[in-house]
């Protein structure tokens, strides 16, 4: 039955990653000019006319970001109001529902995948050398992407029943973007305001898949041990809340 599940889930993610693109001129591409156009204007702004001083390989610095953060952004909309549009499934087949959320999450895996394929491309480019630290990148896409279903779990619990969610998720995202550390450097901000940022796990994760992709720089246990606490916290409420609320979706749909 589990097979049967995970089955459902990769056709579900490999449909909505096709349909998403569907009838468009540039179909896929469109996937990795969203990143890329908003990289090309934010680092012609932040590196010419408001140049940041002391941040080596500026560009890599702020494309990962940009591409972690879209990854982020994408995922949970996406998961939000996935049950949604998936209604018509839902009153069809008896399955668990957190299937659908994993589906919509793994559409936007798709498009992480290429955008960091884009970014490998600039990585060699740009002459940087790859180093064995480089690896745990992977460590901290996991924890990306268990962090973004984990808040997926949450708003879709919501927004069936609250549909200006969607409203109020985006201008969270927003000012979220902006809050965290994508296009600036923590040096410039003050030390006490610093550590409030770090509450924020989407901080800590950028900063730490730059630290070893870019700069050769393992954080250290008890930074990772803390950032790891946090998500799995989130996971966990949105565990609970996504059961209490789950046998209220179909009256709500």
């Amino acid at each position: 039955m589990r097979s049967n599940y995970w089955f459902l889930i990769r056709e579900l993610a490999i449909t909505d990653f096709k349909l998403r693109y569907n009838n468009s001129v540039l179909g896929y591409l469109w996937s990795l000019l969203n990143p890329l156009l908003m990289f090309a204007v934010l680092y012609l702004v932040f590196s010419i006319f408001m140049r940041f001083e002391g941040v080596e390989h500026y560009q890599l610095y702020l494309l990962l970001g940009i591409i972690l953060w879209s990854y982020f952004s994408e995922a949970t909309t996406n998961g939000m109001t996935s049950m949604q549009f998936k209604a018509n499934l839902i009153s069809k087949i008896n399955f668990p529902k957190w299937v659908i959320i994993v589906a919509s999450n793994l559409t936007a895996i798709l498009t992480l995948v290429l955008n960091l394929v884009v970014f490998a491309l600039f990585f060699v480019f740009a002459n940087v050398t790859p180093t064995l630290s480089g690896f745990l990148i992977i460590f901290y896409l996991i924890q990306l992407i268990l962090f973004s279903f984990g808040v997926s779990l949450i708003l879709s619990s919501f927004y069936l029943k609250f549909r200006d969610l969607t409203h109020l998720w985006g201008v969270i995202l927003q000012v979220g973007f902006w809050l965290t550390p994508i296009i600036y450097p923590l040096s410039i901000i003050p030390e006490f305001l610093r550590q409030l940022l770090f509450l924020n796990p989407m901080t800590r994760i950028i900063m730490d898949s730059r630290a070893v992709l870019i700069y050769d720089t393992i954080p250290t246990l008890r930074h990772n041990t803390i950032t790891i606490i946090m998500i799995l916290v989130v996971l966990i409420i949105g565990y609970f809340v996504f059961k209490k609320r789950s046998s209220k979706f179909a009256e709500e749909i």
